[in-house]
Parts: C-alpha cells; sequence; structure tokens
C-alpha cells in the first residue's frame, strides 16, 4: 500500500512539474485563462487611491447594455482581481470606470477587452500617475 502511495505522489508531482515547465515556455496557463469568465486585475501602481467604480458591456446601439457596480476602493501599491457579473448577447467590448481622487467628479473609463463574443479571458490593468497599461487577452 505504501509502494503505490509513493508511486502516486510521484506521478502527481512530475504532471505538476510539466505544467509548469509548460506554462513558462509555451504560455499553458494563459490558455486556460483565456477560457475561463472574464476577469480583470487592476494594479494601482499610483501614488493615490482609486475608487474603482463599474465594469460593463459596449455594444451596438441595439443592444442592451449590461453593468456590474464594483465600488471598490483601491489603496496605492494594491491590486485587486474583479470577475465583473456581465451579460452579452452577440459581440461587445468591456470597460471598467474608476475615480481619481485629483478629478473625483470626472469619473475615468478604459476599454480593458476590445471585442469578446462570449465574455471570457482576462485583462490586466496597470494603473500609475501619468498613464494606463491594459493587456487584454479575451474573447
Amino acid at each position: 500500500m505504501a509502494g503505490i502511495l509513493a508511486a502516486l505522489t510521484l506521478v502527481i508531482a512530475a504532471g505538476i512539474m510539466l505544467v509548469v515547465r509548460l506554462d513558462n515556455k509555451y504560455g499553458v496557463m494563459g490558455l486556460v485563462a483565456q477560457l475561463q469568465s472574464f476577469q480583470v486585475r487592476v494594479d494601482n501602481q499610483s501614488d493615490f487611491e482609486l475608487s474603482i467604480l463599474e465594469t460593463g458591456v459596449v455594444t451596438s446601439a441595439a443592444a442592451e447594455a449590461s453593468v456590474d457596480e464594483v465600488g471598490k476602493i483601491l489603496k496605492s501599491g494594491k491590486t485587486v482581481k474583479i470577475k465583473p457579473r456581465l451579460t452579452l448577447n452577440g459581440e461587445g467590448g468591456i470597460y471598467l470606470k474608476y475615480a481619481d481622487p485629483r478629478e473625483p467628479d470626472v469619473p475615468i473609463t478604459i476599454g480593458i477587452c476590445s471585442y469578446t463574443e462570449t465574455l471570457s479571458g482576462y485583462s490586466k490593468v496597470i494603473i500609475t500617475n501619468n498613464k494606463v497599461t491594459i493587456k487584454q487577452n479575451c474573447s
């Protein structure tokens, strides 16, 4: 019995090492993440506390918009992962709206997924004092 348990442990460890190696070389985990429900990771590298207001879907004028109010405070130097509860019929894009304390009455809206039909994949957003960088991998 101990021999079977040891063999099983070795097989599991080898499998984990293989997945890690494939991910480092080919980005396998990125492919898996692209197939999951859409999520966005926001990294606040600015000197300010940001208010993450909402995410939403942008579609053609004839389609109904979907909005998910987030209402989170993101402190300077912190990161938050958001899994928006959105719906989509057809195709569209996804946006994120946040407020910066330098102009709290003027929310900033950024496109975080330029095209999607399935609301799957992910985006990474880095906000600094002077610019916003977005890496999207959505479908």
